[in-house]
This record gives C-alpha cells, structure tokens and sequence, in this order.
C-alpha cells in the first residue's frame, strides 16, 4: 500500500499520497481511540442542537502536549523557500510558524469545538517524498467521542465531499460476536477545501458532518495556550 512507484508519473504519485495520507489518520485514530473511554452516547457533537462550545484556539491539551513537526527534507519536492536546500536528512521543526509557512497548502479548522473537549495530538511532515506536506490533528470530546482531521495538498480531480461508516468503530462485541451498534455511526469522509485535501473522522449522519465539513476556516488558531 505505501509502495510508490515513480515510473508511472503523476498518477502513481497520487495514488501514493491518498495511502499515506490514509495510513497517517488510520494512526491517529488508533491513539484517538486508545485515549476515549468506553461508551459515549448517541449523540454527535456535529449535530445542530444548542450545546455549549469552545473557541478552538481555547481547548486544553487532554494531558501532556504531543506535538511533532519534521521536515523529511525530499529533494524531490519543491524547494520551501524559509528552509535550507532539501539534503533528504529529517530535522524536526519547534516553531510552528515555520512549519505552516512552508507545508504548501492551507490548513482548514473548526472555529469552535463543543465544551469540555480537550486536544490530543497534532503532527505534520514537510517535504515528504509522496504527499509533500501533511497536518494531522486530533480531540477528544466530553461524551468519549473523539474527531480527527487529517490534511494534504490536493492533488487529485476527486473533489467531490463523501462519507462511509468506518466499520472498524461501529461493531459491538462485548458478547465475543461483531454487531452493529445502535449509535449514530462513526463515519470516515473526505472533501476539497480550495487546493487542500481534508479526511476526517467523526461520529453523525452524512448531513451533520457535510455542516461540520463546510464550516471549516482557513488559519485558525488552534494552538493551547496552557
């Protein structure tokens, strides 16, 4: 699946960067996953009901801050003007400023997230061999829900907003026997915000997560002060 051939030209390239990006937010899910507690009720905080919200920029870390920022520094891909010339050695990168100017496309957040929602980790490569940049972003939400948002440029005629149940989230087996749930599914979609590819993860019908989806904005602040 991470196999890339060059051969094939742009098309491969593609192909390479939907499965690293995929493999990249199927990673952050599993942590997402490991940090909820069991439960959570069938409600999606996506949902247009009155609840009470949080500016993003104000969500606390759930514990300790986890963030990771690498250039991979891929001579193969277009030269970032504030790094040094690509040399294929990973550096990691401490300042936030210089990882958003040089990742080659916007970044698109939720303006709030519901009350009491905490964050758990944020990463991103810049000048990776196959999807040139990428920022993986993920919370933890007061029902033990979690939504994780993974983005790339986009570099693909697939634009087009769509949602499947993740399957791999909506089966009970307490009894030893894979079920479905009667919760609002998980589901895993995928859309275009201008020249960014965003994939995200998060529990409520198709419609709910096309609001959630279209309400993204461009450059929000999302960093925790404490």
């Amino acid at each position: 699946m991470t196999t890339l051939s060059y051969s094939h030209g742009r098309p491969a390239r593609q192909r390479g960067q939907v499965c690293s990006l995929l493999i990249t937010f199927l990673l952050l899910t599993i942590l997402l996953v490991a940090c909820s507690g069991p439960g959570g009720d069938a409600n999606s905080t996506t949902k247009n009901t009155p609840t009470a919200t949080t500016a993003t920029g104000q969500v606390k870390w759930c514990s300790k801050p986890s963030m990771l920022f690498r250039d991979e520094a891929a001579p193969t891909t277009p030269a970032a003007s504030s790094l040094p010339p690509p040399n294929g050695t990973p550096t990691t990168i401490t300042d936030w400023s210089v990882f958003k100017a040089n990742v080659g496309f916007t970044i698109y957040l939720p303006t709030t997230l519901p009350a009491g929602a905490c964050l758990v980790s944020a990463f991103g490569t810049l000048r990776d061999p196959i999807m040139g940049g990428n920022f993986t972003i993920g919370y933890q939400l007061p029902n033990n829900d979690s939504i994780s948002l993974s983005e790339a440029p986009l570099r693909s005629q697939g634009t087009a907003f769509q949602c499947s149940v993740d399957t791999t989230q909506n089966t009970n087996t307490k009894k030893g026997t894979p079920t479905p749930t009667s919760q609002t599914p998980v589901q895993l979609c995928s859309g275009a915000h201008d020249k960014t590819n965003v994939v995200f993860s998060a529990r409520g019908t198709t419609g709910d997560l096309q609001h959630f989806f279209d309400t993204l904005q461009a450059d929000v602040n999302w960093i925790p002060a404490s």
